[in-house]
């Protein structure tokens, strides 16, 4: 079973699975047609190259922000402040 702070909100998830998906339909249909993944874009860098890295940076970006969202829900706000901290410090 999951701990609280592993848990993301389901608007989160849908956000991270959409945002991730549709580049990877792109790239399906970019696959079953070898003439427009061979299109040029600049020099040797071919279209079906560059959408393969844009799909990369959209996962990479899209994990990230999925992590820092989690991360930063899961934190007690209420912990944090000077006068909830005991007086004699940590040990």
């Amino acid at each position: 079973m999951p701990s609280a702070s592993s848990q993301h909100s389901p608007r989160d998830t849908r956000v991270l699975v959409t945002v991730n998906a549709l580049p990877l339909a792109v790239g399906v249909l970019l696959s079953c047609s070898r003439a427009l993944g061979e299109i040029s874009v600049y020099g040797r860098l071919t279209l079906g190259m560059t959408w393969a890295l844009t799909q990369l940076v959209v996962l990479v970006v899209g994990t990230w922000w999925y992590e820092n969202r989690a991360a930063s829900s899961s934190e007690p706000a209420s912990a944090t402040t000077a006068a909830s901290r005991p007086a004699g410090g940590n040990w």
